[in-house]
């Protein structure tokens, strides 16, 4: 089944009473959970984590983060069986944007943009057959990624974050503790607690929380 059939079949099964095999990726178990749960309120779909060699008709993928090696198994699964996939994206994936297209990539969302009701929109689009073609996909994504650097970074210039310090912060923003830091960074404990201590101490915030709440709200991360 050709990832430009997908849709319409979709449809089809849910005419015939059978239900939509939703499977869902993500790096994290507990954003992958959050999600399997949200899908499953929506009437007609069978939602499960996704699993290699299992068929699915659509996969809800969370790439945020995540490396170039996480499109074999999507491309497999749409090659298999013309699974469809809506995607949830950051610039880590802007180098794997063919591949994007060659894993059946019907919708993009940014995790900027990937508000629950904004992912029900695109799977609703993706089972409704409305695709996007692969040119419009990639001119989509490579857009919303110039779009979020461009702010990120303006968001960075007017508070007067160094990219040494927006890279403690992202960090932070992923649950690494000092250490792990370090050992990401390349750089010594101390250093790691330096930029912490200036970044505070500049805009007068609490704690770790406080900073990536900060750092959030500012457009940096």
């Amino acid at each position: 089944m050709s990832s430009s059939h997908a849709p319409a079949a979709c449809e089809a099964q849910v005419r015939r009473g059978r239900p939509i095999v939703v499977s869902v990726l993500a790096g994290e178990q507990l954003r992958e959970t959050g999600i399997v749960k949200l899908l499953e309120k929506l009437p007609g779909l069978s939602v499960h984590p996704f699993s290699t060699g299992t068929r699915s008709d659509v996969v809800v993928a969370d790439l945020t983060g995540r490396s170039g090696q996480t499109m074999r198994p999507l491309i497999e699964s749409h090659e298999t069986y013309g699974s469809a996939v809506v995607v949830i994206a950051d610039e880590s994936v802007e180098a794997e944007l063919t591949a994007l297209a060659a894993a059946g990539v019907t919708s993009i969302l940014h995790v900027a943009d990937a508000t629950w009701s904004n992912l029900l929109a695109a799977i609703r689009r993706t089972l409704g057959g409305e695709e996007a073609a692969p040119p419009r996909v990639r001119a989509d994504l490579d857009d919303q990624l110039r779009s979020v650097r461009v702010g990120r970074t303006a968001a960075a210039i007017r508070l007067g974050l160094s990219e040494r310090e927006i890279a403690v912060l992202r960090h932070l923003s992923e649950g690494l503790d000092t250490s792990e830091i370090t050992k990401a960074m390349k750089i010594s404990e101390r250093t790691v607690k330096y930029i912490l201590w200036g970044v505070m101490r500049r805009f007068s915030l609490r704690n770790r929380v406080h900073a990536v709440a900060f750092a959030i709200r500012a457009g940096v991360l």
